[in-house]
């Protein structure tokens, strides 16, 4: 088998015995390259932007084989005349290339996390969330699962999905923000909220095999929605957790986020600058701010820092073109134009 051959149950196989990150099934996402080790017991999901192969999260593989997967991947790069740029690593991966003076790391935002245990405290001391809670049961809405099988056919959730993405100000993105991935639901879990019999708003999760828990990757309401349906959705899949004794649960990367003071080198000063300029200025466009406000809003337990990472001695503005462009999906010129073209329409709708 090829190195690069798109065997996805050995990757899957690969993914549900070894990860940790908690992006780690992500690489299974379509539009992902997958490249195994010579030995097969190594898996890593990875595009390749401007002679740099942008890669979703650490190595998949024992956690004894990781710097050795690292190093082989790395070297295969070099051979094809390509870079690495980990995205998304935690502190696991970090710690085990620290020292080196082959990489260099920068820390990238936070993620909060939860004990589904402990989610029935959090319930008590909030009275605002209660009440969201309560609004959206008053409104007549109910929360239940739904079958892969049955999401797959599911014309409500597609039009969700992009009653959704019309509201934000970026074109759809991809790479670890994959929005089409109805069709890839195995071992995902799907919870729905339906009123009057209607499906309004739904919670994607994707599971984190090895730290017994769940990744909430992707949740939409539609735009009749009433206020309190996402919170329904986050109380019945926590609660659902909570009883079939999961460990944890993240709702993935606050990004740009201070929420976490990341051990180790925070990162060259004119990419600190970059991000703080983002995140101060980029609202428009991507609410840093507001998404970090509501999923820090739910409580969570802790939060675990999250890098970037490159085989470099130092960073360079390449690597930070080509993350964007992986989040992109396209030429970045291409999605500067859909971005200006989509809130022109925006604005236009609004004049008329």
């Amino acid at each position: 088998m090829d190195r690069m051959t798109p065997d996805i149950s050995l990757a899957q196989k690969l993914v549900l015995e070894h990860s940790w990150n908690p992006i780690a099934y992500q690489v299974l996402n379509p539009g992902i390259q997958l490249w195994f080790s010579e030995r097969k017991d190594a898996v890593i999901g990875f595009v390749s932007r401007h002679n740099i192969r942008v890669v979703a999260g650490a190595p998949v593989c024992r956690p004894g084989r990781i710097r050795a997967t690292a190093r082989e991947f790395e070297a295969d790069a070099e051979r094809h005349g390509e870079r690495v740029c980990y995205v998304h690593v935690g502190p696991r991966f970090v710690g085990m290339i620290s020292g080196s003076q082959k990489h260099s790391v920068a820390s990238i935002g936070a993620l909060p996390f939860w004990r589904p245990a402990g989610w029935g405290a959090i319930l008590k001391s909030d009275a605002s969330l209660r009440y969201q809670i309560s609004r959206a049961r008053n409104k007549g809405i109910e929360v239940n699962e739904m079958p892969a099988e049955r999401a797959a056919e599911s014309q409500a959730l597609r039009d969700i999905r992009q009653q959704w993405l019309s509201r934000k100000h970026l074109p759809p993105m991809h790479f670890l923000i994959e929005p089409d991935i109805f069709q890839h639901l195995t071992h995902r879990r799907l919870f729905v909220a339906r009123r009057n019999q209607q499906i309004i708003a739904y919670l994607l999760c994707t599971p984190m095999p090895n730290r017994e828990g769940w990744l909430f990757e992707q949740w939409a309401r539609a735009h009749r929605a009433p206020l309190g349906a996402s919170e329904l959705l986050v109380h019945a899949a926590m609660s659902t957790f909570a009883s079939e004794g999961y460990r944890e649960v993240t709702m993935g990367l606050a990004p740009l986020s201070h929420k976490v003071i990341a051990p180790g080198e925070p990162g060259p000063l004119w990419l600190l600058m970059l991000f703080r300029f983002l995140r101060v200025s980029a609202s428009p466009l991507y609410n840093f701010k507001g998404l970090e406000h509501y999923k820090y809003k739910f409580h969570p337990h802790y939060s675990e820092p999250a890098y970037v990472v490159v085989n470099k001695p130092h960073f360079e503005p390449v690597n930070v073109i080509a993350i964007a462009h992986a989040f992109a999906g396209s030429p970045l010129q291409l999605f500067a134009w859909q971005t200006l073209k989509k809130n022109f329409q925006r604005l236009t709708r609004r004049a008329a």
